[in-house]
């Protein structure tokens, strides 16, 4: 299933210092939500189909069939994916794995022939990261992977949208620290020092979405987060999650993720 509830925060296993999953989307798929969001580990992101691009802190990069992504860790970014049929792997890894050098985000497409060299690499990471016993196998491609980006990237263009990416963080950080507590605008707001009326504008134009929208889709995520990581009751999950009442969580988690909390939990330990 769907583990894209594990994006904020991201746990990795401290055995490699590396996650890694394929994701596919079938044709039928629409455009994903707009979902402003950062995470502690960086991104290496193969794209093997897809269209579309990802805004982040330094600009707009584009996404086309055959991209190698690198994000940082801790950038702000966004992904804005067409809908219909995607699919690409996902490697999360933290700093002890050695890129230093890749200190912007980046997105480049190789010619034919080291495209089809990355395509075997991720194919072969995939697998190696789904077979017992070899995690340091997972880690020694992971970084042969890191050497095929460019220590110094180009610098992307930044439109204004993207420049508020930056101005508005402290308002993505304060829900992060918040974690299930309801933050309201008034708040966001006086953290990056701006009126509410200004903040929402702004916010809303940055990021597609307004910030009680995005606010209540990471509690969504946290909620799953915590159904696929707790023991605790659906109910209680719900109550910690600002929700007014359980009937109310599960309208929203399965408007969400497409299955109810239960459902969602029992898929999830039925896969591990």
């Amino acid at each position: 299933m769907d583990t894209g509830a594990l994006c904020e925060p991201i746990a990795l296993d401290p055995a490699s210092s590396v996650r890694v999953e394929r994701v596919l989307r079938p044709a039928t798929s629409s455009a994903p939500e707009p979902f402003p969001h950062f995470h502690e580990p960086a991104e290496l992101i193969w794209f093997a189909r897809a269209e579309g691009s990802v805004a982040t802190e330094w600009g707009m990069l584009p996404i086309s069939d055959g991209t190698l992504l690198f994000l940082p860790a801790m950038t702000t970014h966004d992904f804005r994916l067409d809908p219909g049929a995607t699919e690409w792997v996902l490697v999360h890894c933290d700093a002890s794995l050695g890129y230093e050098n890749l200190s912007a985000a980046q997105a480049i497409r190789p010619g034919a022939a080291v495209a089809a060299r990355l395509a075997a690499g991720f194919d072969w990471l995939v697998a190696l990261a789904e077979a017992p016993g070899r995690a340091g196998d997972v880690v020694m491609l992971t970084r042969l992977l890191l050497n095929e980006l460019p220590g110094t990237a180009p610098q992307a263009e930044t439109t204004a949208a993207e420049r508020s990416l930056h101005r508005l963080r402290p308002a993505l950080d304060l829900v992060v620290q918040a974690d299930f507590r309801l933050v309201t605008v008034e708040e966001a707001a006086a953290r990056c020092h701006l009126s509410p009326t200004y903040f929402s504008r702004a916010f809303a134009r940055a990021f597609g979405v307004g910030f009680a929208e995005y606010a209540r889709q990471f509690r969504l995520r946290a909620a799953a987060r915590s159904l696929m990581t707790e023991g605790a009751r659906v109910s209680d999950i719900a109550w910690r999650s600002g929700f007014q009442t359980p009937s109310h969580f599960t309208a929203a988690f399965r408007k969400r993720f497409g299955v109810s909390p239960s459902d969602f939990r029992r898929r999830y330990l039925a896969g591990r």
